[in-house]
Formats: structure tokens, C-alpha cells, sequence
């Protein structure tokens, strides 16, 4: 049974595959058929944290040939910061220092390349599983069984913990103090809309992640910086969740599950997620493709004021992100209301309708 919520997709019964891109250059440490934990290495790779490129002709003022003719250290070899990598002699003697350390990548017209020191970079699975396909050196793809919640809007990674609803029905608010020792180390969901005091509170106790139904633009600064993953199945502003939704997880409550909110940057690739993988004795079947797709001519509920319940016709989606009068900058989509008027509303505050 797949439903929408928001603009994500609730899908409470289903086979997940999650596909994990390796970095440029990245080794794959698992095999075929392979089953994985959450938080499992997948893959590493020795990446470059920067390159600079350092205009030689310009700096010693001669022509491309001449300038490299100056050189006194060559493509493969190590440089500090600082050290002078070439000369020009004669009365307007000049020199061009290495502005970091690295290593001499490249040499040509007059230009070098410095790729500075290599870190380590890896992969994780972010959700436990069988491997089900590998591409050497571009991805590796997890599959499991379960419920798959994308939501409007998250930050802080990913972690893989005890779920622990603390709420049977949607509320208007959430009180701090219901927050005990039993909720650290977990990740906690509440039916409401998240206040200052109540993050405040979930950083204290260390929780181990936050689900919540919306919250203020103003939190995320303090939601950015609060250590653990912050998800909102609602979007922005002080709506209660889904009754459904929270019917939901309220099913799974003690159920281990996988709180997966990448960059906002990167959504167009990844949306920001919940996973609960159900055992296989559970009977998991096939999710069936959904027909549920936002597009143009699709009927959807808008969830913000001052549209609020007002249901409206997309008339186009947005290429790219426009910034909102909270300052955010959010994918969104042209809805003509039932007055004619058309406006734009943030994916996030759109419910699609069957």
C-alpha cells in the first residue's frame, strides 16, 4: 500500500533498494549476495580535500614555455606550503611559492596543479540488508524489507537505532519534560510541532535522532548543530503530523529503524527518510509501483497558511529552488487555487491526491 505524504512518499509496505555512490576512485568492501548491517562500510577511497591552480606565466610575467623552463620541481613531487616552486632571474627577479601542501598533479601552458593532502573517505550502508548489485568504483546497491517514510525536510546524517514514539494521537505541542533517561540513545518521534525548548531538551538527554511533525524555520540553525539527525514529516511552520503517519510508526514503536537525512543539497538525488526493515518471517511482499507522481494537472491539498486546506491544480513544477519569504530556498511547484490565482508552494506543503 504506497500513500503520499507531503510531497515524499509513505510506502508501509515495500522492498527498499537504497543504491550507496562511491567516491571518485572508491573500492567496494563487500561481495554479491552479501548481507549488511546499518552503518556498514560498503566502500573507501583516498580523496583530494582540494586542488589549486597556480598561474605560472601570470606570476613570472613570461610566456607559457619560458615560465615552466623556470621550474623547479616536477609533476609526482611533494611541495610545502610556501616553497618556491619557481624562479625568474634577472632585474625583475619574481618567484611562485605552493600556497598548500600537496603533490605536482599537472604541468602545462604555462600552469601547474597542486592536489593538496588525501584523506580517507567512506561509505556506509545506510540501511541493514543484501547486496544486490555492485558497479566497481561507481555504487553499491542494499536491498531489505520494510517501511519506507520520505519526509519534507531533514538535516544531521544518518544513524540506526530504537524507535520511541511518544505520542498516540497528534498534538499541538510537546512538553520537554516528558523526556526521560529511557529516550537517550534513541530515536524519538513525537506528533508535534518541535519547539526551542523541547530540541533543547532532546540535545540534553542525547537522543539518538528526532522525528517531529514541524517546527519553526528559526530552529535551523540550533537543529543543524544539535549532533544527531532532525527529520519533519510536516515541512515548516506549527502543523501536527499526520494522523496516519503517526498511526504508523506508532505500529513500529520499539522497532529498530534506519533515520537517514542527508544534505539538503542533495536532494534532488536523496530524499530525507525513515526505514523500518521488517524480518523476513514478517511476509514482506513486493511494493507495486505507485501511479501517485506530481506533475502538472495534478490535484494536491496545500498545507501552509494562507492556503491552508485549500485544494489547488499543479500547473508546473519549478526547475530549480526559489527562495521563500523565510529565506529558505525550497524545490516547489506553480499551484492555480480555486480563486485563479497561482502561486508558488514549497514541495514540502503540498499533499498530492488521488
Amino acid at each position: 500500500m504506497n500513500l503520499v505524504h507531503s510531497y515524499g512518499r509513505v510506502s508501509t509496505v515495500a522492498t527498499v533498494r537504497r543504491v550507496h555512490k562511491l567516491p571518485h576512485g572508491g573500492v567496494h568492501k563487500v561481495g554479491p549476495s552479501q548481507h549488511v548491517k546499518a552503518l556498514e562500510q560498503l566502500g573507501a577511497a583516498e580523496v583530494s580535500k582540494e586542488h589549486r591552480l597556480i598561474d605560472l606565466s601570470e606570476i613570472l610575467n613570461l610566456s607559457p614555455q619560458k615560465a615552466e623552463n623556470c621550474l623547479l620541481k616536477g609533476v609526482g613531487e611533494r611541495v610545502s606550503e610556501g616553497e618556491v616552486l619557481a624562479v625568474r632571474g634577472g632585474l625583475r627577479k619574481r618567484r611562485a611559492t605552493a600556497p598548500i601542501d600537496g603533490t605536482i598533479v599537472y604541468v602545462g601552458d604555462g600552469q601547474l596543479i597542486i592536489e593538496g593532502e588525501r584523506v580517507r573517505q567512506e561509505v556506509f550502508s545506510s540501511i541493514p540488508g543484501r547486496v544486490v548489485e555492485i558497479e566497481p568504483g561507481e555504487y553499491v546497491t542494499v536491498e531489505t524489507g520494510g517501511v519506507a517514510v520520505q519526509i519534507a525536510w531533514g538535516c544531521g546524517g544518518a544513524v540506526w537505532g530504537t524507535i520511541r514514539v511518544m505520542d498516540s494521537e497528534p498534538l499541538p505541542a510537546a512538553d520537554p519534560a516528558r523526556l526521560n533517561i529511557d529516550h537517550r540513545g534513541a530515536v524519538v518521534i513525537i506528533g508535534t510541532p518541535l519547539s526551542e525548548e523541547f530540541l533543547k531538551a532532546a540535545i540534553d538527554i542525547r537522543v539518538k535522532g528526532l522525528l517531529a511533525a514541524s517546527m519553526h524555520a528559526r530552529l535551523v540553525p540550533l537543529a543543524e548543530e544539535a549532533g544527531f539527525p532532525i527529520g519533519l514529516t510536516q515541512g515548516f511552520g506549527h502543523l501536527p503530523m499526520s494522523a496516519q503517519l503517526l498511526t504508523l510508526f506508532n505500529t513500529y514503536n520499539g522497532h529498530e529503524a534506519a533515520l537517514d537525512m542527508p544534505d539538503p543539497q542533495n536532494w534532488r538525488e536523496k530524499r530525507p527518510e525513515i526505514i523500518i526493515p521488517l524480518s523476513s518471517h514478517q511476509n514482506v511482499p513486493e511494493a507495486r509501483p505507485s501511479t501517485l507522481v506530481l506533475k502538472a494537472g495534478r490535484k494536491v491539498r496545500v498545507l501552509q497558511n494562507p492556503y491552508l486546506g485549500e485544494v489547488g491544480t499543479v500547473t508546473a513544477l519549478s526547475d530549480s529552488p526559489r527562495r521563500l519569504g523565510s529565506g529558505l530556498w525550497m524545490p516547489g511547484a506553480l499551484v492555480e487555487m480555486p480563486s485563479g490565482e497561482t502561486v508558488y508552494v514549497p514541495l514540502t506543503n503540498l499533499e498530492l491526491l488521488t
